[in-house]
């Protein structure tokens, strides 16, 4: 028996132009019926570049590059699993590129500079430490001329080989990356500071793969490393827009006026953990619970625009010294402004249908942290990408540094212009 699918079509404006994006999202009880319910809606059916975002709600997804090789005739197949899909959750989102797509991709290997942790309980690899003595050497090298700064790799500026024979500036680049993407990010900042880079983190995936992540790359399952493309249309973004659904500031503004690397020292000349723990004792916040976390809201050196605020956890304080440590990999400045910020009480909030968008789902409700309830009739929705992943996503608005970004609930979204 043959389901039928329900087609939800968006509301949007007709392009002036033929889109050179085509996207679908789709919801069925296998992958296999994803991908033919997305492929009866898609004109094209041999692109130049198939992006494929897989919740990890199915049971096994390791057959999904060789059924997108016989569904869609594309030159490049890459993606990633998820945690879930726009509006739908359990399901496949693909974006369908036409031309003017640069594919690249950077293997998990001993050459890769990586900045955080290496490994997460067991599933540390023998390959780390591996790599730990190769970075070393490479750091005897260089000297450290070939450090920039105390938070951030050396030798950060090299792009991946598909990119560096392109002339111009990419209108966007987008990515599916294991935790470890800052060495490339710094080198797409380096090399294209006013280009919006977006993307996501894998979800974690150990317990159906054996390996911490799952990406694909052409007819491969990959367990670490980076995938993506840029894309030399003559589209332009027109805004990466990035919101916290669920904070709310705690206190006001303050100004950084002692720091080194990621740890601030003063906030207005008075200890940064001192601050924070006067303002949880202080009216509603001192209900908060204990293990409550809590994140700091940072502005850009020259300005106080909100648009322009990046927003990190804060990983630890000393009361007695006032020192506080900043989960970020940039140098924090004398002089930034700063926002403490708090988790309120929401929701387990699902990333919404939208053009292009990714979000941060919360590590304790995860899809598959409850039975996942199969649909009993495939549905389709038209002119939505994206995808949200328990490990953050990448955020890299034009002019600014990009980030990994961890907040649960966050969001960002891509407007591509249609003129």
């Amino acid at each position: 028996m043959r389901l039928t699918a329900t087609v939800v079509r968006r509301t949007i404006q007709p392009w002036q132009r033929r889109s050179l994006w085509t996207s679908v999202t789709t919801t069925a009880r296998t992958t296999e019926e994803c991908i033919q319910q997305a492929t009866q809606q898609l004109s094209i059916k041999d692109p130049n570049i198939c992006v494929a975002l897989v919740s990890k709600s199915f049971p096994d997804y390791r057959a999904v590059t060789q059924q997108l090789a016989s569904h869609f005739k594309s030159t490049y197949t890459l993606g990633c699993v998820v945690d879930h899909v726009p509006s739908v959750q359990h399901g496949i989102s693909l974006l369908i590129g036409d031309k003017d797509c640069v594919p690249f991709h950077i293997p998990d290997s001993q050459e890769r500079h990586k900045v955080r942790s290496i490994s997460v309980g067991r599933w540390g690899r023998v390959e780390d430490f591996d790599r730990l003595r190769f970075q070393g050497n490479k750091l005897n090298e260089g000297g450290w001329d070939s450090f920039s700064t105390i938070s951030r790799p050396a030798n950060q500026v090299t792009l991946p080989s598909t990119l560096q024979t392109q002339s111009g500036v990419p209108s966007f680049v987008f990515m599916a990356s294991d935790n470890e993407p800052d060495q490339l990010l710094d080198a797409l900042d380096y090399h294209f500071p006013d280009t919006a880079k977006v993307g996501v983190i894998g979800a974690s995936t150990p317990f159906i793969t054996g390996e911490p992540y799952a990406l694909f790359c052409q007819q491969e399952i990959l367990g670490g490393g980076i995938v993506g493309f840029a894309s030399y249309n003559d589209q332009p973004v027109n805004e990466l827009e990035v919101k916290h659904t669920s904070l709310e500031p705690l206190g006001d503004l303050l100004t950084i006026t002692r720091c080194r690397g990621n740890i601030i020292l003063d906030l207005d000349q008075a200890g940064a953990t001192g601050l924070l723990l006067e303002l949880i004792q202080q009216g509603q916040s001192a209900r908060i619970a204990k293990d409550q976390e809590f994140y700091m809201g940072i502005y850009p050196t020259d300005s106080d625009d909100l648009s322009k605020m990046t927003v990190n956890r804060i990983t630890s304080g000393d009361p007695s010294r006032g020192n506080m440590s900043i989960d970020t990999t940039a140098d924090l400045q004398v002089g930034q402004r700063v926002q403490f910020m708090k988790r309120r009480a929401s929701d387990n909030v699902l990333v919404p249908a939208e053009k292009m968008i990714f979000g941060v789902v919360d590590k304790d409700h995860t899809i598959d942290a409850k039975p996942i309830q199969l649909p009993d009739t495939p549905k389709v929705l038209l002119d939505v990408f994206g995808g949200a992943s328990e490990n953050g996503i990448i955020v890299g608005r034009p002019g600014l540094a990009s980030q990994i970004l961890d907040v649960p609930y966050s969001v960002a979204k891509l407007n591509i212009s249609s003129n």
